[in-house]
């Protein structure tokens, strides 16, 4: 005989004896007593706290609701054990809202009544103490809506070895704009993101936006992607010929050395697109006698120049005075 066997039948043999008998009994009265203490309790009426998602049902393709209330109801319920056990083990019930019932005018409005009514019947009977929101106010129009540009709010600025690369890319440049009265406001003529702050991007950012319009109004889509493309800088140098500037007409301003280092940073793409914009200028206004040296400057630098800067801010001169012949 096994081992298995010989276990079995010891359990047998002391469930057979008066001692398991009186253990069988007591177990079988444990059981009877949990089940009665269950079915007392769930019969009994307890409060009950719980969020009910609102939905709102059987609006028509021709009407845009301007919001869409709550998404969910805050309800205390007295109800049965049953009934929160129900609640608890299963999905929580929802709230629906029928456009037909409750549309007046240009909106629909929902009494606290009604809602506790609503709340009532989604729980499957359940006694509502509160409901909150108490009550609902849901605007909506059967106009087409206005289409407007979208102007971007941002101020964004790239890293030290980085440049931002034309203006930011949105997702779409134009929204739908549905107004609850079917009227804009007086000179409203575009739809604005709310404030996009990015200091020291590196890399190119895609950001989600929301989008901003007037009062009592709802906007489709409500928010948008904005992209800022941005690329890495390379530095570079090159050597220019110093151009002297407002000198009188009898004088020659001669510099040394007659060309002079620029240092700058030029993003990748426009490394090979021919030379860099500016000029090095010396101001013949800016000599002086004392130090023999002449003031150096940039000018017309190019947009997509970072750093721009030169290996001295001064050079050394001479001045030639030629006799101007009058007749």
């Amino acid at each position: 005989m096994s081992t298995k066997d010989n276990i079995l039948n010891r359990i047998l043999v002391a469930l057979r004896s008066p001692r398991g008998r009186d253990a069988m009994m007591f177990m079988v009265f444990v059981v009877i007593s949990a089940i009665l203490w269950l079915v007392l309790s769930l019969n009994e009426e307890e409060q009950y706290d719980v969020r009910m998602p609102l939905k709102i049902t059987h609006v028509p393709d021709s009407v845009t609701l301007i919001t869409d209330g709550p998404p969910a109801l805050s309800a205390s319920l007295t109800a049965k054990g049953t009934q929160l056990l129900k609640m608890n083990l299963g999905r929580t019930p929802t709230v629906n809202v029928d456009y037909r019932i409750f549309r007046s005018g240009n909106c629909m409005h929902v009494s606290a009544a009604d809602l506790k009514g609503l709340v009532r019947q989604a729980s499957g009977g359940s006694q509502v103490s509160v409901v909150f929101p108490d009550t609902l106010h849901i605007p909506f129009t059967t106009h087409q809506g206005f289409k407007l540009p979208v102007a971007i709010d941002y101020r964004v600025t790239a890293g030290p070895q980085a440049s931002l690369t034309g203006a930011p890319r949105l997702s779409t440049d134009s929204v739908k704009v549905y107004m609850a009265n079917n009227a804009l406001p007086d000179r409203f003529d575009a739809v604005t993101t709310e404030p996009v702050r990015i200091l020291g991007l590196d890399k190119t950012t895609t950001q989600r936006v929301k989008l901003t319009g007037p009062r009592n109004s709802r906007i489709v889509p409500d928010s948008i992607d904005v992209t800022f493309e941005v690329e890495p800088l390379i530095f570079k140098s090159r050597k220019v010929v110093i151009e002297p500037v407002n000198v009188p007409r009898n004088v020659k301003l001669i510099t040394f050395p007659a060309q002079i280092d620029v240092f700058y940073m030029i993003p990748v793409s426009e490394y090979h697109k021919g030379r860099a914009q500016f000029r090095v200028v010396a101001d013949y206004r800016t000599l002086s006698q004392s130090s023999g040296k002449v003031k150096l400057s940039l000018r017309d630098v190019g947009d997509k120049l970072q750093n721009v800067h030169l290996s001295a801010d001064s050079a050394e001169y001479i001045i030639e005075r030629h006799h101007v012949e009058h007749n």
